[in-house]
């Protein structure tokens, strides 16, 4: 009970502080805010306001766009949303990773391997590139589901940790 009341709480202050934003800034906060709170629907519209105020911000909203609609499991939505990223920002490895894995979700699997594939030519240290693009060449060998939900779920995490602490893509 006390969880949900500091959560009440937190949602309202966000609420009321969107009723003030001016700033493309203050949005895509709104918008993170929001999505840490998995209120999907109303992060995407605070980074897309984000981005129509601020076009410097448009290829960090456009990529945790397409991190929401994952966490709603509307992965052509996601994919839409980092083809946007990858329009803006070319050179962007994880935008290219978690298309990848959107669409191996849907079971496009050569466009997934393409994904992964530039990803890992962006930023061939990164071992999470190759360890994605494996797990969907195993699990094709063993015609199976290459990504289990569990993995989808880690896979966002660990992009959401890396976009909170890195801001550039």
């Amino acid at each position: 009970m006390r969880y949900q009341a500091i959560l009440l709480i937190i949602l309202c202050f966000a609420l009321v502080g969107s009723a003030y934003a001016e700033t493309g800034e203050e949005w895509f906060e709104i918008g993170s805010a929001q999505f840490d709170n998995s209120s999907f629907v109303e992060a995407i519209s605070a980074w897309q306001k984000a981005a129509e105020i601020d076009s410097t911000l448009s290829a960090n909203a456009w990529y945790n766009i397409g991190l929401a609609y994952a966490g709603m499991e509307q992965y052509e939505l996601a994919i839409q949303a980092w083809d946007k990223t990858i329009a803006l920002t070319p050179e962007s490895p994880i935008a290219y990773d978690n298309k990848g894995t959107a669409l191996a979700l849907l079971g496009r699997n050569d466009e997934a391997l393409a994904a992964y594939d530039i990803a890992i030519k962006l930023d061939p240290d990164q071992a999470k590139f190759k360890s994605d693009r494996d797990m969907l060449v195993n699990g094709l060998n063993k015609a199976k589901s290459p990504l289990s939900p569990a993995a989808v779920v880690v896979a966002v995490l660990v992009a959401s940790l890396f976009l909170v602490y890195h801001r550039r893509l």
